[in-house]
């Protein structure tokens, strides 16, 4: 990927830094708003459905742990090599960050069904049915199409390491929007749209996620086909 980039080594430190780190604040705070969007809806299904999804997210929330690992990973290493000037090097840590989040993405959607079987469920203690029916729906949906998260928060990394925080910014707050406006569309089934309780905010985060990454990637063609 190429992008324009933010010279990080001239310039007032204080306001290169934070042009740079407020960005990546305030999309921080996006992407905890999702899981906060989606409770507030799931809220007026009652409490067990609640507790499901609270569950069901803190796997999600977990299993973000192995996207940090490709993103910390590919965004240092890319900066490093940027920042000596090295393209072809800074190219390569990028393409192993994205193919090291597609192994993980799979491994997390592999595991979620024996963690959920035999050790999520029974740490949290699911006893009611209803709650654990939620928790396995909102979980299931949301883990398996994680891959669509993984790779956006790695884009986010790589743009970071050559200085654009912006785009992401933009990004992520276009897709908070547009989980805040599905989500009561598809969890109360307003209008034309069916009540689909659980599987409303499920989905609607993971839509909000795919058209996330769909910006990031149709930037990332743009600056390509400026650059050719």
């Amino acid at each position: 990927m190429k992008k324009k980039q933010l010279n990080l080594t001239s310039g007032p430190i204080l306001r290169t830094l934070s042009e740079l780190a407020l960005p990546i604040m305030a999309s921080s705070f996006l992407s905890t708003a999702y899981n906060i969007t989606d409770m507030a809806w799931i809220g007026m299904l009652g409490s067990k459905a609640v507790a499901g999804v609270g569950v069901g997210g803190m796997y999600v929330w977990l299993s973000q742990g192995l996207s940090s690992l490709a993103r910390m990973g590919g965004q240092v290493n890319m900066a490093h090599s940027l920042g000596r000037g090295d393209q072809k090097t800074a190219a390569g840590f990028a393409q192993a960050a994205l193919q090291l989040t597609i192994l993980f993405s799979h491994f997390c959607y592999l595991d979620q069904y024996v963690i959920y079987e035999f050790r999520c469920c029974n740490f949290f203690a699911l006893n009611d049915a209803e709650t654990y029916n939620s928790a396995r729906i909102y979980m299931r949906i949301t883990c398996g199409l994680i891959l669509f998260s993984f790779l956006s928060q790695v884009l986010t990394g790589l743009f970071t390491a050559q200085g654009d925080s912006k785009t992401p910014l933009k990004a992520n707050f276009f897709g908070l929007i547009l989980n805040m406006i599905l989500d009561p569309l598809l969890v109360l089934g307003v209008g034309p749209f069916p009540r689909l309780e659980v599987v409303g905010a499920a989905v609607a985060t993971v839509t909000a996620q795919i058209i996330v990454l769909l910006i990031l990637v149709a930037e990332i063609l743009r600056d390509h086909g400026e650059a050719n």
